[in-house]
């Protein structure tokens, strides 16, 4: 009997091993942002570029610290001041067994110019390539239409694709599985539009396997049903952990938090191309047939009126730092003069008067309530400063895919925008972020709406420059320019909080992201 008895507990011992070993095999991950498209190159958002990168691959990377590194390029040379050579990773494969090659790496490059429909392009970082080749098998070989410093580091948020798999595909088809292979550390299984995308470990995959056998990225735009899930054991880790219920989460014993400076900047956007200021009025409601924000006394007002601190430590709730600049003081080409403005109401009043617009006028704001939890917080809070100048302020907030839509419409006077240099430098998110049908055919229109030549001519010799001195210089000069021309309202920089259960380390990054291949036990 006691040996039926002893034989029996090592069964159920066993059995409860095999159980913990089988959950312990996924890793359940909460996203703060949308998963828009599972097409790898279709936009350039936060969700689908994490997504992306557990199946596919960049010939670069930037790694947690922001740092350019090797991927499925092992080494790259500058033949020339203009041209490139990249030299592939050997034995790389693709999930379905094939070889990466020079030709899928050349299809890829110019497949997102194809791609006429995506609200956030790719193509940005890809215009100024004006002949890509292969000279050898193994070899690509790309020439830019001017000398291009930052070719590499651009290359980092371009994802390559089979050229068999996806040749001919819409971007809806990936949504199935059509297409979804890549050579990444993870392979697709199946993807729910708004709530999953499930992932199971590539054995073909060429560099170090993921701890994890399976994964899940669930899609929880709301904070408090991330902290709850987070809560309820219904995940294992979550990201933008939100800053209202890390105390709650830190009394946990079984969870821990993590904090990181990241490189996102938040900023305003004000329509300075419109004629007549979309939704702007004046004080008893009639639309106005201008546009106040083309002034830049206008703008320099809205830029006094802001308390930046007080957006920092309340409305961000401590999860921001005040800046005047759009990259963190670490990155290349931060502007230490540049130092956050002081709010000034009497002064943002006199420049107000001096335009015309004594007691300013009516206007919206907007702000996405799918991006990070404080956003329509920040937009509420900027919406009261500005109402002290007498502006008719009315704040919404709406889905980023709804936003986007209509920037590119041009139907928003004033909006909450943020940015991260994935790059690892100025330049690489200044030219992307105010990319325009005049300097890139494939952008539609530049939803910033500011264009200056005295903020082009120094960025574009910056990008150029290959001393590196020098680039930091022109890169102080066309940050000094976006400041004086308030080209943008730089508010804050985001300090990233992530979540996770204790036993499972996460590794936080300067661009917000989670991976579930960078995670372990």
């Amino acid at each position: 009997m006691h040996r039926i008895s002893r034989v029996l507990a090592g069964l159920i011992s066993t059995f409860i091993a095999g159980a913990v070993a089988a959950n312990a095999a996924e890793l359940r991950i909460a996203l703060a942002a949308d998963i828009t498209s599972m097409d790898p190159q279709y936009a350039n958002l936060p969700g689908n570029l994490t997504a992306a990168k557990h199946m596919f691959e960049s010939l670069a990377d930037i790694d947690a610290d922001g740092r350019l590194v090797p991927t499925l390029a092992q080494s790259w040379k500058r033949v020339d001041a203009r041209t490139w050579e990249f030299h592939l990773r050997p034995g790389v494969r693709f999930q379905d067994g094939s070889p990466l090659t020079a030709e899928d790496v050349l299809y890829s490059l110019a497949r997102p110019a194809t791609l006429t429909n995506s609200p956030a392009t790719l193509n940005g970082f890809l215009k100024d390539i004006v002949k890509a080749e292969s000279p050898e098998p193994g070899v690509v070989r790309l020439t830019t239409a001017s000398a291009l410093a930052v070719l590499p580091n651009y290359l980092t948020v371009v994802p390559i694709v089979s050229k068999k798999a996806t040749e001919g595909l819409r971007p809806e088809d990936f949504e199935t599985g059509r297409g979804m292979v890549g050579t990444g550390p993870y392979k697709f299984v199946k993807f729910l539009r708004g709530d999953r995308l499930e992932l199971a470990r590539s054995e073909l995959y060429w560099g170090s396997k993921p701890h994890f056998d399976k994964a899940v990225l669930r899609v929880m735009p709301n904070a408090p049903a991330r902290t709850a899930a987070l809560l309820s054991g219904e995940v294992d880790a979550i990201t933008a952990a939100p800053a209202a219920d890390l105390p709650r989460i830190q009394q946990n014993a079984k969870l821990m938090v993590y904090k990181k400076p990241t490189a996102r900047a938040n900023f305003w956007v004000m329509n300075q191309y419109s004629e007549a200021l979309p939704g702007g009025t004046d004080l008893a409601g009639k639309p106005l047939s201008g546009n106040p924000l083309k002034d830049v006394r206008v703008r320099k007002a809205f830029s006094k009126a802001l308390d930046r601190d007080a957006i920092a430590s309340r409305a961000m709730e401590g999860l921001g730092v005040a800046t005047q600049n759009t990259i963190p003081g670490t990155m290349f080409g931060y502007n230490p003069e540049l130092k956050p403005e002081r709010q000034d109401v009497e002064g943002a009043r006199k420049l107000l008067a001096e335009a015309g617009y004594p007691n300013c006028f009516g206007l919206s704001l907007y702000a996405r309530n799918d991006n990070h939890p404080t956003d329509p917080i920040q937009a509420q809070a900027v919406g009261q400063m500005l109402s002290k100048l007498g502006c008719k302020v009315r704040v919404e907030s709406i889905p980023t895919s709804v936003l986007f839509t209509r920037a590119n419409k041009l139907e928003l006077g004033m909006m909450l925008m943020s940015a991260g240099t994935d790059g690892g430098d100025m330049g690489v998110s200044m030219e992307y972020m105010f990319s325009n049908p005049t300097n890139n055919p494939f952008r539609k229109i530049n939803i910033q709406t500011y264009d200056s030549p005295a903020f082009w001519k120094p960025l574009r010799e910056a990008l150029e420059s290959t001393d590196d001195s020098r680039r930091a210089e022109l890169y102080r000069q066309v940050s000094k320019v976006l400041h004086d021309e308030v080209g943008i309202i730089p508010t804050t920089l985001l300090v990233g909080t992530w979540a996770a259960r204790k036993g499972i380390q996460i590794k936080p990054r300067v661009d917000e992201r989670l991976y579930a291949f960078e995670a372990s036990e």
